[in-house]
């Protein structure tokens, strides 16, 4: 009898469950999207992100044959199917509080679905791009239709789609379309990086300059002196705003288009990327100080307007007069009044507008070019003691700025007691958080990232990401393996000993001691801290850091000479780290 027991208990329930009509459906439902999360959300997310996908493929069959085991062996099946939905429903919400606490808050699941609009009109815009018609107009809510098939601007129109639609899935921040031998070259910028593109015939490239001047309201016969304009392109419901300027050139007209540049210059300043120490050090030269000069250093394409207006932004607008003079008005800031100084245009010199403001006493003033003559004399002129001037100077090098800046001002002793601060920045990419590949640190590269201890775990670019079996591109990142940028900083604070060297003219040895004088850290040593912290790779830095133009060979016997980079280079060497990651 004992065993007739048993033998019934371990059957009655399955035969109960499964041959009764609806509890086979309610089971079969049941797995169904468990099957389908599992499969599809967390293996591919997973994989994507590297969270261990086999160990969660492990766990969700483990729970899938328990949760199987108990609905069938538990003789009431409305115990046992409660306890199955319970155990599929545990799987998917520790993935969940697992993955949302490794991710950056924008990634994070969203289980109410208010990024699901979002996520539907990028899809449509992506569909659009194989069958696109875009309408272009002045970027006010207006379009023109675009011209039907035989129509004489329909070749033009698809040449200038062909020209702009693939730069929006790239992420391209600027095209441009300018003059070589035997045509015109299209060139794409994407995160600071420029790339050749498609060419076209020097008559196919013209007329398709005029068809968007002529959309963006500018005017055609007008090909030497600079223009500039909002062009807006509509594709499908989704819309995008460029910034089309053209000017002439012997060889020809050029075209840039920059898109959504009013957002590339609008970045807050916690935003940068500059480290806490470094903004302490700007806030305390410039604390209690009327007055002075702050010369912000950034080569060209890493984003010396978009610091420029960032440091500006720093000063109340309400309490404070702030006026700004500028080759071009990029973006207009709240509060701030802007004048706009364009060559050909102007009806008085650059520094006579620059005179005209400084004698009306602004509190700050942003001036982003002292090349002209007679500008840098006014910067430190005693009309101009109670203004403090942001210079912005396009370079990668502090004693090039500092010796750009003496010069225009022709008194040393005057520029060097004007001087508050020397902010110097640059742009890297930052590591695609979807396809970066982890690696171990060797304990050299550990030492000369300033870790003690066990290695340090860095980050490299792939581009990659496997889909089940297959190794596909990123789609985050559309296979670069980075995705944006951010600025790595140095930030200088004069002491009196740097101020005499800087009034004897001895710049490099000036820019040494001020370096030491508050122990900042340098651009590149800024650079490495955010490699350890898993935003950029050692290959980035060692691209952004390398010598434009090689060394040349110094002829035996001669003294060294510091050369314009020299003191800006720290003891750790990134190159050397770039090699032995590989």
């Amino acid at each position: 009898m004992i065993f007739q027991s048993t033998s019934f208990l371990a059957i009655e329930p399955i035969a109960i469950n499964l041959v009764s009509t609806y509890k086979p459906i309610l089971i079969f439902l049941t797995v169904l999207p468990y099957a389908w999360v599992i499969s599809t959300v967390i293996e591919m997310d997973s994989r994507k992100r590297r969270f261990f996908p086999e160990r969660w493929g492990g766990l969700s069959l483990a729970v899938f044959i328990i949760g199987i085991a108990t609905v069938l062996f538990v003789p009431i099946f409305w115990i046992g199917w409660p306890l199955m939905i319970a155990m599929f429903m545990a799987v998917p919400y520790s993935y969940w509080k697992f993955r949302d606490k490794r991710v950056d808050p924008a990634d994070r699941f969203d289980i109410f679905a208010t990024k699901l609009a979002a996520f539907r009109a990028k899809r449509k815009m992506k569909q659009a791009f194989a069958e696109v018609t875009a309408s272009y107009g002045t970027g006010k809510g207006k379009f023109i239709t675009p011209p039907e098939k035989g129509a004489p601007d329909f070749e033009i129109h698809l040449n200038s789609e062909r020209m702009l639609v693939p730069s929006l899935p790239a992420r391209a921040s600027r095209v441009e379309l300018s003059p070589i031998q035997g045509g015109y070259l299209t060139v794409q910028t994407v995160d600071t990086i420029k790339s050749r593109r498609e060419t076209y015939q020097a008559d196919v490239a013209v007329k398709m300059i005029d068809y968007l001047k002529s959309a963006a309201g500018l005017e055609i016969k007008e090909r030497r002196k600079r223009q500039s304009a909002i062009l807006g392109m509509k594709i499908g419901d989704g819309e995008v705003k460029f910034l089309l300027t053209t000017w002439g050139s012997s060889a020809g007209q050029i075209l840039r288009l920059e898109l959504d540049r009013e957002k590339q210059l609008t970045i807050a300043f916690d935003k940068l990327g500059m480290l806490p120490i470094q903004a302490q050090t700007l806030k305390d030269a410039l604390e209690n100080v009327v007055g002075g000069v702050v010369l912000v250093l950034v080569p060209p394409t890493h984003g010396l307007t978009t610091l420029g207006y960032s440091l500006l932004e720093q000063h109340n607008a309400y309490t404070s007069d702030i006026k700004t003079i500028e080759r071009q008005v990029d973006r207009r800031i709240e509060g701030v009044t802007q004048l706009a100084w364009i060559a050909g245009e102007a009806t008085n010199e650059y520094s006579t507008a620059l005179q005209s403001i400084v004698r009306r006493g602004p509190n700050v003033m942003l001036v982003s070019d002292i090349t002209d003559p007679g500008t840098g004399p006014i910067l430190t002129h005693a009309n101009s003691q109670n203004t403090l001037f942001y210079v912005l100077i396009p370079t990668d090098s502090v004693t090039i700025g500092l010796s750009t800046y003496l010069k225009a001002v022709g008194d040393p002793k005057s520029a060097a007691n004007s001087l508050r601060a020397v902010v110097a920045g640059r742009l890297v990419r930052k590591l695609c958080p979807d396809c970066r590949q982890v690696f171990q640190a060797s304990a050299d590269q550990s030492k000369r990232l300033g870790a003690s201890g066990k290695p340090l775990q860095l980050f490299r670019a792939s581009g990659k990401v496997q889909v089940k079996n297959d190794i596909v591109d990123c789609s985050n990142c559309s296979g670069t393996g980075f995705l944006g940028t951010i600025g790595v900083f140095e930030v200088v604070r004069p002491d009196d000993r740097g101020l005499g060297l800087l009034i004897s003219g001895d710049i490099p040895n000036a820019y040494q001691q001020m370096r030491r004088a508050y122990r900042t850290p340098l651009t590149q040593e800024c650079a490495l801290l955010k490699v350890r912290a898993g935003e950029t790779s050692l290959e980035e830095i060692a691209r952004v850091f390398a010598p434009k133009v090689p060394p040349a060979a110094k002829p035996s016997g001669a003294s060294p000479t510091p050369t314009a980079n020299a003191a800006s280079t720290p003891k750790t060497n990134s190159a050397t780290l770039k090699k032995e990651s590989q």
